[in-house]
């Protein structure tokens, strides 16, 4: 569907035509893949790309995260020392904790399949 989301936003946002891509010479926009790229990276939040890949939600602006810290500095006001930290009940996770986990299991994996290999190896000599 990523296709279809990329098309929808050339089309509204740019007003290019995917298709140029194919016609001679990039067709009325002078399409290429370069240019292709520069505008996929840099469609807004509002695109439908964007949503897509935030699992069908608006991603979240910085103006969304900063009222969430508003919300968390209000309810946490008057805390206690040793209670946790009340934050945003619909904050999104940050992206590079998201991408730390996979990696994490990616490399967790990785180190079992070694151990594997080096008990097999050791097993046979």
């Amino acid at each position: 569907m990523r296709g279809d989301d990329i098309e929808a936003d050339l089309r509204s946002i740019h007003r290019i035509d995917l298709r140029d891509l194919w016609r001679p010479g990039g067709g009325d926009s002078q399409l290429t893949l370069r240019l292709l790229w520069v505008l996929i990276r840099r469609l807004p939040r509002t695109s439908a790309l964007a949503i897509s890949d935030n699992g069908g939600h608006l991603p979240w602006s910085i103006e969304d995260h900063l009222l969430a810290d508003l919300w968390a500095l209000q309810a946490n006001r008057g805390r206690k020392k040793g209670t946790p930290w009340k934050d945003y009940p619909n904050r999104p996770k940050p992206a590079a904790k998201q991408a730390a986990q996979i990696d994490d299991a990616r490399i967790n994996r990785a180190e079992k399949r070694f151990a594997d290999r080096r008990r097999r190896l050791e097993e046979g000599t």
